[in-house]
């Protein structure tokens, strides 16, 4: 089975296929996802040497993450599926962020102006993801001595927790923990691709500024 893996949710636009949960090509660009990521999906097939009738699914991240680069993602996940008439596999970021962790993690991402996407896993359940201050945010952690790992998208709090010793941080969701988390994630068919939305848990800053 033929998996067409998107990730347009930071920094860098990711594009994998994998059968059978191996990796079969890996396409990674920086900077923005709608001048590349079309170019990027067909130059996968190519290397493959596959057409896109040959996907049997696509997964997708659909945040937290860029306000731009979500959109982008999800419309043109949706759009391929509806075309090929495949499935679609939602994949939050925070839960590729802790995927490969053995142990109980928290996954933390900036939210711009001091606050932070936060999710604690478990792997025993889904998660619930909220938006806090990083403040909130540690002092929920100080009050979980289970927890071991922290894993941050970006570095923005490196400061707070330099002394952790199981922080980390990276700048992009990498290929094996997003295949993993493409395992584990739900499967939206037929009518219900048409509900995937990008998982922006806050409004923009434009839409905040607007309600004020």
């Amino acid at each position: 089975m033929y998996t067409l893996l998107l990730d347009t949710s930071g920094p860098y636009t990711t594009v994998l296929l994998v059968q059978n949960l191996q990796l079969v090509t890996s396409s990674v660009v920086e900077d923005r996802p709608a001048e590349h990521l079309h170019e990027q999906i067909q130059t996968s097939l190519d290397r493959a040497g596959l057409l896109p009738s040959h996907l049997h699914q696509i997964a997708v991240v659909i945040g937290p993450g860029s306000w731009t680069g979500l959109n982008i993602g999800v419309t043109t996940a949706k759009t391929l599926a509806q075309v090929l008439q495949i499935p679609v596999c939602p994949i939050r970021t925070l839960d590729a962020l802790t995927e490969s962790s053995r142990l109980p993690a928290w996954g933390i991402m900036s939210a711009g102006r001091d606050r932070c996407y936060y999710a604690r896993h478990t792997h025993s359940k889904t998660p619930e993801m909220d938006v806090a201050s990083i403040d909130d945010i540690l002092q929920l952690m100080e009050a979980d001595p289970e927890t071991h790992c922290i894993y941050e998208y970006g570095d923005t709090f490196s400061e707070r927790f330099c002394d952790h010793p199981h922080y980390h941080t990276t700048d992009r969701l990498l290929p094996e923990s997003l295949i993993l988390a493409s395992k584990n994630g739900a499967i939206l068919k037929g009518n219900s691709i048409h509900s995937l939305v990008p998982a922006y848990l806050q409004p923009s800053y434009v839409e905040r500024d607007a309600s004020r």
